[in-house]
């Protein structure tokens, strides 16, 4: 088992989906925030001939850098879309989607006003549920600093709200950090 840092936030989201799905066939993954690519790498390698990743963006330049990151690694289950991803039905048409990844806020050294928002983000975790598989997730890493904990407080409160006979609904933090550190939200569906 690879040593990891639990406190490295996506690390440990990483650790989570490696141990969850790595010996699975057939699994279709969303990264609903493709940014650097980064995500997209770690799932494009650990599902290789397993699996399928649709990773969504709104800008161009993040789609563009998800792109040279996975051709220089030769991987070719993947599909890059300049989209919102409170659009995933659109591209995902006729699948159920094993799990979903979203990292939220925004591109790493770019316009920090182009971020994620609430209301996309939970249009996107709505359509990502309506087809879901049995047992299936979405993580989300949620960045309090990007815009003073606001997306973050929404994206709580809805899925905080959901039936617990249908969902189960994992919040995981840091608690002795005071620069705000991105929490890590859980919904499995049942």
């Amino acid at each position: 088992m690879k040593d990891i840092k639990y406190g490295q936030i996506t690390d440990f989201v990483h650790f989570l989906i490696e141990n969850s799905y790595k010996d699975k066939e057939n699994i279709i993954f969303v990264d609903a925030t493709a940014g650097n690519g980064l995500d997209t790498l770690f799932l494009c390698s650990l599902f290789k001939n397993n699996g399928f990743v649709y990773a969504f963006d709104i800008q161009e330049d993040a789609i563009n850098n998800t792109r040279k990151l996975l051709d220089s690694n030769l991987y070719s289950n993947y599909e890059l879309i300049v989209d919102s991803h409170e659009n995933v039905l659109e591209y995902i048409k006729d699948k159920q989607i094993d799990a979903a990844l979203f990292n939220l806020g925004y591109l790493p050294n770019s316009d920090k006003a182009i971020k994620t928002n609430y209301i996309t983000t939970i249009n996107a975790i709505k359509n990502i549920m309506s087809r879901l598989k049995k047992y299936g997730r979405i993580y989300i890493c949620a960045y309090i600093l990007h815009d003073n904990g606001e997306e973050a407080k929404y994206i709580l409160d809805f899925i905080s709200s959901l039936s617990k006979k249908e969902y189960n609904v994992i919040q995981l933090k840091l608690l002795n950090k005071e620069n705000s550190p991105p929490e890590i939200y859980i919904v499995e569906k049942n």
